[in-house]
């Protein structure tokens, strides 16, 4: 069952109705250049409504110094037409911690960290998403990343 509903997101993504996720590191508009990122996925991709899912990213620091503290604040988008339209914010939260999308602080100067988060059943609107990802260490605004990604349908195999 699981190859047949690999196969339906294939074939929907093959017939231009998705596209994989795309990331940037977009850490030259930090006020510090401190981190860089290395990867962004998700699994599945596309995110398929009513499944849950997982967000991999990893990180690389350029500061010369320990983080002690590394904040996220999030802005999320959906594409209406040929605009995009703010959906939901969250943070300042911290990514320092024990919890799955939380890394052990502190950081290392130079150091190569990630997180793997697991998002329950999603609901979102179908379609084009856009995440604007904003990070702070200990205060400084030290990189950041644009994320484009789809939400599909699910497929219900009978």
């Amino acid at each position: 069952m699981r190859g047949a509903l690999r196969f339906a997101l294939w074939a929907y993504a093959w017939q231009g109705g998705a596209s994989a996720l795309s990331w940037q590191d977009c850490g030259l508009l930090a006020d510090e250049r401190g981190l860089e990122l290395l990867e962004y996925h998700h699994e599945p991709d596309p995110i398929v409504l009513g499944q849950p899912y997982s967000i991999t990213r990893r990180f690389r620091s350029l500061l010369d110094r320990p983080i002690r503290n590394l904040t996220e604040k999030f802005q999320a988008y959906n594409r209406s037409g040929e605009a995009w339209s703010p959906t939901f914010a969250a943070g300042p939260f911290s990514r320092c911690g024990d919890q799955q999308f939380q890394t052990k602080c502190p950081l290392e100067p130079k150091a190569e960290f990630s997180f793997h988060e697991r998002h329950p059943t999603t609901h979102a609107q179908l379609g084009e998403h856009r995440a604007v990802e904003h990070y702070f260490a200990d205060g400084a605004f030290v990189g950041c990343a644009v994320v484009v990604y789809r939400y599909v349908p699910g497929i219900v195999l009978a």
